[in-house]
């Protein structure tokens, strides 16, 4: 309701002054949605935003509400899976965020690396807005081929939520957990 008000406001200014309103710098605006399924929101972990103390906007310009850009928990890297996971391994381009209308957004960028599972990989499907369910890294591999080729062979409590993992790595460089991010 907060945002609403405040987007309401802004644009009563923006249409008395005849100015134009954007919600990102011209660096980083996706206006107009997502690409390639790779749509999950990057909220950081305590909540910052641009009507918060921490808030702002990423280079200082009025009209933006994405505030800090989000940061990672150290050792954890956002990925876009690129193909269809195969048994023990996996094809993804590093995810970034993005400032777009509807707060920070992750989308791969790059060329697609190529990881390998650790034996005790830990995975994790969304379940929904901060909720996830453990599952075999198996069961996570067949999800995230299905919502790359198949979205109608997804079956509840799961969906297809933007295709961007939370990824923590070892020292060989092989992936020890994978967590399914969700966005709407």
């Amino acid at each position: 309701m907060k945002a609403t008000r405040r987007l309401v406001g802004a644009l009563a200014v923006v249409a008395a002054l005849g100015g134009g309103l954007t919600a990102c710098d011209s660096d980083t605006n996706t206006a107009g949605g997502t690409t390639g399924g790779a749509g999950a929101s990057a909220k950081p972990a305590d909540g910052a935003k641009g009507d918060s103390p921490k808030g702002g906007s990423p280079k200082g310009e009025p009209g933006s509400d994405c505030g800090t850009p989000p940061q990672l928990p150290a050792g954890h890297k956002m990925v876009e899976i690129a193909a269809p996971p195969s048994k023990g391994s996996m094809s993804a381009k590093d995810a970034k965020p993005t400032c777009t209308p509807n707060d920070w957004i992750y989308h791969g960028q790059g060329e697609a690396k190529y990881y390998i599972f650790a034996p005790e990989t830990k995975a994790e499907i969304a379940l929904g807005s901060g909720k996830t369910k453990d599952v075999p890294v198996g069961e996570l591999w067949m999800h995230a081929g299905d919502c790359l080729t198949n979205q109608s062979a997804v079956k509840q409590p799961y969906s297809c939520s933007g295709n961007i993992y939370d990824i923590t790595t070892n020292s060989e460089g092989k992936v020890t957990s994978i967590k399914e991010i969700w966005h709407p």
